[in-house]
């Protein structure tokens, strides 16, 4: 009888213990910190599986790598939550190494660094204090053991390879985003039987020369969205002689910072503020169609459209987990930056008047966070026949199409979409559209019809209260 009852109990504890395949998994993942160092301490990983609603679904899951680098993923949960793609695919997310819940160190470096962005500080005074906020993380950061030649694409890359295994997946399927495509195409490079299908969206590939051409990435983008502004009637009219007044404002901003009011706290924006606001901005087509709003606000001191721009830098800076953004970069792009190059863009660049020792300054800030560097092989293109699928905006400020289309060359299977009139974020329905298809039949020639339905941007033409 005692049997019977014991055996009843622990069916219908089972049973109250089964996820239902709809639902949502959590998990930690336990990996080392250096696969290079056989000592190397354990990072808990945390992750979430979103299971596909159909649950007799056989088809292969997604797992999106986010951007950054250094950006949380698990915040994006409400996001894939109720998306088309997880009706027959599980959706599985991860915070990266050092990012979000996943071990991240100094997660007060957004906050510090946003606060010295209100100041009215000169290069050497902010690099001064940012320099102190950093010793000050690298001691927190001593004291805990972190080896920080454990954080890059090489080691992120194996931490999702052995999260596929611990969720018994054969194979998976590859979205990722901005810094995501770079992680995605290491995955793609060191793991290729792992991998079915990839779609990589804003494309940073590891062949890309990020610093050396970030300047001029950033003044085409910006100077297309202001062309296209006066190619339209309405704009044109309400925001005549942009490039001209984005140009004035900036010198006068050298001399007469404006001071706001942000959350209660002064706010001071220079020329440096300034343009950090206006390729913020360039991100995605909302920002983009209050760039010409933007520009009148630094004209005139209008504080409403600096105070929405600040908002999503706060935002970026909260999100980005800047010690893992640091590690990477010094140790994937320093290493192949081009001093000479860079400089005869800087010199070239004569309209936007960017100030040479802010970015030495920053350089040499990221020079002196560690000293390890990548070796040739993270400065090469990824040779794959992976299927894969490469969508871009004509107006990106960091990642341009010609990225992708480079990259193409050494992809079989890879196909390309080009979104005119749209930039970095590109979680578009059109898009998700083309993914789905692409997913269901990744060796056939995707349909990419809705994308070349040009959608003009809806500039905001509202003019300031009185």
């Amino acid at each position: 009888m005692r049997s019977s009852l014991v055996l009843i109990v622990a069916v219908l504890l089972s049973a109250c213990n089964t996820t239902p395949e709809y639902e949502t998994i959590d998990g930690v993942l336990e990996v080392p910190e250096n696969r290079q160092n056989p000592d190397s301490r354990t990072l808990n990983l945390v992750y979430k599986v979103l299971k596909a609603k159909k649950p007799d679904s056989l088809k292969a899951p997604i797992v999106y790598l986010q951007g950054g680098p250094g950006g949380a993923t698990l915040f994006m949960e409400a996001f894939w939550e109720n998306h088309p793609l997880r009706d027959d695919r599980d959706i599985v997310l991860m915070d990266q190494r050092g990012t979000g819940v996943s071990e991240a160190n100094c997660i007060e470096s957004g906050d510090a660094m946003f606060a010295i962005l209100r100041l009215d500080l000169d290069e050497e005074s902010e690099y001064i204090a940012v320099e102190e906020m950093l010793s000050e993380c690298k001691v927190t950061i001593d004291n805990k053991r972190v080896d920080l030649a454990g954080y890059n694409s090489r080691e992120n890359a194996a931490d999702f390879e052995d999260l596929r295994k611990a969720l018994g997946y054969e194979k998976w399927n590859l979205i990722g985003a901005s810094y995501g495509t770079r992680l995605g195409l290491t995955i793609m490079r060191d793991f290729p039987n792992s991998v079915r299908t990839a779609t990589l969206i804003a494309v940073l590939t590891p062949e890309t020369n990020f610093y050396n051409d970030f300047l001029q990435n950033f003044e085409n983008s910006l100077f297309s969205v202001l062309k296209l502004c006066e190619e339209n009637e309405s704009c044109k009219n309400r925001y005549p002689n942009l490039k001209e007044r984005l140009l004035k404002s900036l010198k006068k901003l050298q001399t007469s910072p404006l001071h706001l009011e942000y959350k209660e706290q002064l706010f001071v924006l220079n020329p440096q503020d300034a343009l950090l606001l206006l390729h913020q901005s360039l991100y995605d087509r909302y920002g983009i169609s209050n760039i010409p709003s933007l520009i009148e606000a630094f004209e005139g001191g209008e504080t409403e459209p600096i105070v929405n721009a600040i908002k999503r830098i706060e935002f970026v800076y909260n999100i980005i987990n800047l010690p893992m953004s640091f590690s990477v970069m010094a140790f994937e792009e320093l290493p192949f930056y081009e001093g000479v190059s860079f400089d005869k863009t800087l010199n070239q660049q004569s309209e936007l008047e960017f100030n040479p020792t802010s970015f030495d300054l920053g350089f040499k800030l990221m020079a002196n966070w560690h000293s390890y560097r990548a070796s040739n092989i993270e400065n090469q293109a990824v040779v794959s026949e992976i299927p894969t699928l490469m969508a871009s905006g004509s107006l990106d400020p960091v990642t341009p199409t010609s990225n992708a289309n480079k990259a193409l060359k050494g992809l079989k299977n890879g196909h390309e979409v080009i979104f005119t009139d749209d930039s970095h974020d590109l979680f578009n329905p059109c898009l998700f559209e083309i993914t789905e298809n692409f997913l269901n039949d990744p060796y056939r020639k995707p349909d990419l019809d809705c994308s070349t339905d040009r959608k003009s941007i809806e500039w905001n033409l509202l003019k300031p209260e009185q």
